[in-house]
């Protein structure tokens, strides 16, 4: 413990010191407190990387409407963490970037880190890379810990139901993990190490003519298995190692035309071990496999803006089990999947307080896998339309219906409409309110799942005739900005969901000793809270703290929901001094009990530092810890331990 403490006195030591060298000049504030107003309807361009403001430091979002929207104007509440703070707290992944924020909460099992949104888990999140859909669904989870932060410009979150223009899996809400952009000029080299044989090499080059650019980026991680408890055979965390490139193009044809393009592969090897009941002992190993590809065709009128895009990815799974000293429990999965995505939307100003978005796109996905009693395969079709309507002579309310029609050959057809509200009393004001409805569509294992366990006595059979699970939802927020330094923000919600697939136990009338299950649409659910947020930002001194409070309940056995925090709180102390070239940060996160099967766990507190220095505009030295107090299980609480490390980025 004595180590820890000094780091931690160092690291906090130099915060303070670097606060009280000098005056302060003007700081920018974080993206979450851009100013807020409302642009008259022919002031967002449609390209998202153009300057909608005139001004360099304008956030634009993409996620909440689905055309490029600055995040000073966005109707939809929508967080950006930029590249500055992900940067700056020393994330290595996109999981890393997340851990921080009040109101989300990681989920971190076997299968790999999801995110839970206003009480929903990683199963109601539609996690998106460039707006494409991510594919390898854990336990409902896609693990983002695969997705590394060294080529992320910003994450764009958007709490609550995104279905109306997203469909399926965006109950509670959607991430959006965006690249940066190809004709960014850089070249760069980062190492980082760490004191338990942890390595991170990531390098990446872009840019070139206004006319074509392209960046390419690779990266290479790993990281030994991490045991908690010694005296026991399994581990607490895998290891990994975790090899991925990419490289992205993009042409533009003088201000109408721009065409990207864009591909991208990771292999990632897990391993660690397991102990059963019995005593066995088991080796287990991950290989998963992940490649995407993109083509996206965007074109710019005065008026009009339309777009067509092309995806498709690929990912594969192969699970290898094997048991020391015996083959008895040895087991091999290779489970498959892919995804093709085709959409178009044209956005059209009609007149000067009207902006029409309509769209279109069709999804060809397919999962394989061993434990399914067949392969499964669907293809859905939608249509979505949507218009920001604006409303008085100052444009000071925005009304924003939206609804999206989905036609699934699995289930059938569905209907997710939303409406969303926003309106500016003053300048330093913005109410947001909206009232939607979500879906899920069952998966393919909650379908086919076929799986026979005859030395325990039981057998689980999906269902077929699943229908999707629903939501209405009710947002409401409110944001201040009483000064350009200071900016405080509260929101509230309430969610009550319909039809959740619940695993249920049937009589088969066969006189078998075994125990029959499978799944059906008879699980209710209400999820309630809010959260408040402040940001003051003076000079070098940045400070953020945030506090949510989260009701989940199952309706149907009136229990709480496993794993969702009632309570937490996120802090965060910022400087940056541009002249010297130093920045340093020390982010804490408390989360309260959480309940699993009426047990709770233990309150938990997480601190990390980190502490920066610019040597000219080619080299950057840092040092940091994370998981500063130590904490951490070995059931519900897998997150890696007090981990120092140096890391080195050249700029060539």
């Amino acid at each position: 413990m004595t180590h820890q403490l000094a780091l931690a006195a160092f690291l906090v030591g130099n915060l303070a010191a670097g606060a009280v060298a000098r005056g302060a000049p003007p700081s920018d504030a974080p993206a979450e407190a851009e100013a807020a107003q409302v642009p008259p309807a022919d002031a967002p361009p449609a390209d998202p990387d153009a300057d909608p403001t005139g001004d360099p430091d304008e956030v634009i979002v993409v996620t909440g409407t689905r055309s490029p929207t600055p995040l000073a104007a966005s109707p939809v509440t929508t967080e950006v963490i930029d590249r500055k703070h992900i940067v700056e707290s020393g994330a290595r992944t996109a999981a890393d970037a997340l851990s921080t924020r009040a109101g989300i909460f990681l989920e971190r099992g076997l299968g790999g880190v999801g995110v839970s949104i206003q009480g929903l888990g990683p199963a109601y999140v539609l996690v998106l890379v460039d707006g494409q859909r991510q594919l390898g669904r854990t336990d409902g989870a896609v693990d983002l810990e695969r997705f590394a932060a060294a080529n992320l410009e910003q994450i764009e979150i958007v709490r609550g139901p995104g279905s109306a223009l997203y469909g399926s899996d965006a109950l509670g809400g959607v991430i959006n993990l965006v690249s940066r952009a190809p004709e960014q000029e850089r070249a760069e080299l980062a190492v980082r190490a760490d004191h338990r044989g942890g390595t991170d090499l990531s390098a990446q080059a872009g840019g070139g003519s206004p006319r074509v650019s392209g960046a390419l980026v690779g990266g290479w991680r790993q990281s030994p298995a991490y045991d908690r408890s010694p005296d026991t055979a399994g581990t607490t965390i895998a290891g990994f190692s975790d090899a991925q490139g990419g490289a992205r193009a993009r042409y533009r044809r003088g201000e109408r035309w721009r065409i990207d393009g864009s591909g991208s592969y990771q292999r990632r090897d897990l391993h660690g071990v397991d102990g059963s009941a019995t005593g066995a002992v088991l080796d287990r190993h991950n290989l998963v496999e992940d490649v995407a590809t993109a083509v996206d065709a965007r074109w710019y009128g005065e008026r009009t803006t339309g777009s067509l895009h092309l995806g498709g990815s690929y990912y594969r799974d192969q699970f290898a089990q094997d048991q020391r000293g015996s083959s008895a429990l040895d087991q091999y999965q290779d489970t498959r999947e892919h995804l093709i995505e085709l959409g178009a939307q044209v956005d059209r100003k009609l007149g000067e307080r009207h902006r029409l978005t309509t769209g279109g796109e069709v999804l060809a996905e397919a999962l394989r896998s061993e434990r399914l009693s067949e392969e499964g395969s669907r293809t859905r079709a939608a249509l979505y339309v949507q218009d920001e309507w604006r409303i008085g002579e100052a444009y000071r309310v925005l009304v924003v219906p939206a609804v999206r029609l989905d036609a699934d050959t699995q289930f059938g057809s569905h209907v997710t409409p939303r409406l969303a509200v926003r309106w500016d009393p003053t300048d330093a004001v913005v109410a947001r309110a909206a009232v939607g409805m979500g879906y899920r569509a069952p998966g393919f294992k909650d379908l086919y799942l076929r799986f026979e366990n005859p030395g325990v006595g039981y057998v689980i059979d999906g269902n077929p005739a699943l229908s999707p699970e629903t939501s209405v939802s009710v947002q409401g927020g409110v944001e201040w900005k009483p000064r350009p330094w200071a900016w405080v923000a509260a929101n509230a919600y309430v969610n009550d969901l319909h039809d959740l697939i619940t695993a249920v136990t049937f009589d088969d009338g066969l006189s078998t000793g075994t125990i029959r299950f499978s799944y059906d649409n008879i699980g209710r659910a209400r999820t309630m809270g809010g959260d408040v947020a402040t940001t003051v930002a003076r000079g070098r001194l940045s400070a953020e703290l945030g506090y949510a409070y989260t009701r989940a309940r199952d309706l149907e056995l009136d229990t709480v929901l496993d794993g969702i925090p009632a309570h937490r709180v996120n802090g965060a102390l910022r400087w940056r001094d541009e002249v010297e070239g130093l920045t340093a940060a020390v982010e804490i996160t408390a989360t309260g009990p959480r309940s699993y099967g009426g047990v709770d766990t233990e309150r938990r507190l997480d601190v990390r530092a980190r502490v920066a220095r610019r040597f000219g505009e080619r080299l950057e030295l840092a040092m940091g810890a994370d998981n500063l107090l130590d904490r951490g299980d070995d059931s519900v609480d897998r997150i890696p331990p007090l981990t120092l490390y140096l890391a080195v980025t050249a700029r060539l």
